[in-house]
């Protein structure tokens, strides 16, 4: 019983082993340093994310601000010309009134209106020509030459009481004319007709 052979004569076979092989040691595992990597990349990029989307919004505010700027720039450029507009307006309009404006004078101001492209310019003016009474346009040619008779003609106003103004501050002149009454009427349109009598 004592024939058995001692257990460091036995020899261990590894049968998932190729036999032309033998066992290596085994190696030590490589760190592992891939995840540190994708970390540290991870990391960068939701950085760089960062300073851009702030870099973005600070873009955004100085855009806003400088668009800001620029549009009461221009809003203040744009008043400038409004102002300028109506006063080159006001000067014509200053120049043709004398007591009223002629038919004629109001229609070469109601042109100037009409060309108007800025709509609040354009209702200033209006404004200011539609407080204008109208006189006849031979009121400033008999001022002119007083030896002239102009009352021969029919004198078109936009009132009966501008039509009775001028024919009271002309009265001297178309009674020295041979004239004795006056007659007014109206022609449908809105304007009124003056016409001295003999």
């Amino acid at each position: 019983m004592n024939n058995q052979e001692p257990k460091s004569r036995v020899q261990r076979y590894n049968f998932n082993q190729d036999p032309e092989h033998p066992t290596r040691q085994r190696r030590k595992r490589p760190r592992r340093w891939w995840p540190w990597v994708m970390t540290l990349i991870t990391l960068a990029i939701a950085i760089l994310l960062v300073l851009a989307i702030s870099h973005h919004n600070n873009s955004t505010s100085n855009t806003a601000a400088s668009s800001s700027d620029s549009a009461s720039i221009a809003a203040k450029s744009s008043s400038n010309s409004e102002q300028t507009a109506y006063d080159h307006f006001k000067k014509k309009y200053d120049a043709y009134n004398d007591n009223g404006l002629t038919v004629t004078q109001k229609q070469k101001l109601q042109n100037i209106i009409n060309d108007e492209s800025n709509d609040a310019v354009q209702d200033r003016e209006q404004q200011l020509l539609d407080q204008a009474s109208t006189k006849s346009s031979e009121t400033s040619s008999s001022k002119e030459s007083s030896g002239s008779n102009s009352f021969d003609d029919v004198h078109t106003f936009s009132s009966v009481a501008d039509a009775q103004n001028w024919a009271q501050a002309s009265k001297n002149q178309w009674l020295q004319a041979g004239y004795t009454t006056y007659t007014i009427t109206s022609d449908g349109q809105g304007n009124y007709n003056l016409q001295f009598v003999h």
